[in-house]
């Protein structure tokens, strides 16, 4: 009886802190300019995804214009009292997530968004339906041939196939599909699950980049080969043998 109790305790603590931490989980983001501001440059990202696991994925681009660094932390966090603490595996010299602490807020125009406590950042949180556009292309480092997926809020989809030429690729296919409510659904789902970007390298052999924008937020995400494999696959596996 007494190890039963102890199973139905643990299973009730841990039941517990997965409600918590769905109350918090989802994509947050948040994109500011860096003065001064020269020739359309520059930008900051951090980009923060809490799972209902109590794990995060954390991604950090600073883009210069001439050139652009990225870091990323990934870990445990903890939900105490309204306050999201991040736990990294491991220390990223660039990316000082010891004093880290969020609090989630609503504001008036409906949106939820993280606070960043030590320097009262906002975090907004990403409504993927409302993305104006997804665009991931990859081109083929053995025959330069490339491919491009775009998906639009109203559920239409645009696949393009690039031949290689001798000056530059040429189109040589194009496919516009209206996507169902069901495959929307799913794509949605992929996006929301995802970190949207990952430490390593998404593919060997394709130079892969994405661009994401979200006007609503006044956000444009771009990132070239460290795109989410989850969220590559799902692309050119699905909604790819979707348009085709």
């Amino acid at each position: 009886m007494k190890v039963l109790a102890v199973i139905t305790l643990l299973s009730a603590i841990v039941f517990s802190s997965c409600n918590k931490a769905k109350q918090v989980s989802g994509t947050y983001i948040i994109q500011s300019e860096m003065l001064p501001k020269v020739n359309g440059c520059c930008a900051n990202t951090e980009i923060i995804r809490l799972n209902e696991d109590q794990t995060f994925s954390m991604y950090h681009q600073n883009d210069q214009g001439d050139y652009t660094t990225k870091d990323f932390a990934q870990g445990t966090f903890q939900l105490t009292k309204g306050v999201v603490s991040l736990k990294p595996d491991s220390v990223n010299t660039n990316l000082d997530l010891s004093k880290a602490t969020f609090r989630k807020d609503h504001a008036d125009h409906g949106l939820d968004y993280l606070t960043r406590l030590d320097n009262k950042a906002k975090y907004h949180k990403i409504d993927f339906k409302k993305a104006d556009s997804l665009s991931i292309r990859r081109v083929n480092s053995d025959n330069w041939e490339s491919e491009e997926i775009t998906i639009k809020k109203d559920g239409s989809v645009r696949y393009v196939l690039y031949s290689a030429g001798p000056s530059q690729p040429t189109i040589s296919h194009t496919k516009n599909k209206k996507l169902t409510e069901e495959q929307f659904r799913q794509y949605v789902e992929a996006m929301s699950q995802s970190s949207i970007f990952q430490p390593g390298i998404t593919s060997k052999k394709h130079e892969i980049s994405l661009l994401l924008s979200l006007s609503e937020q006044n956000i444009l995400l771009y990132d070239q080969n460290n795109i989410d494999k989850t969220l590559y696959d799902f692309c050119f596996e699905k909604i790819r043998s979707w348009v085709q």
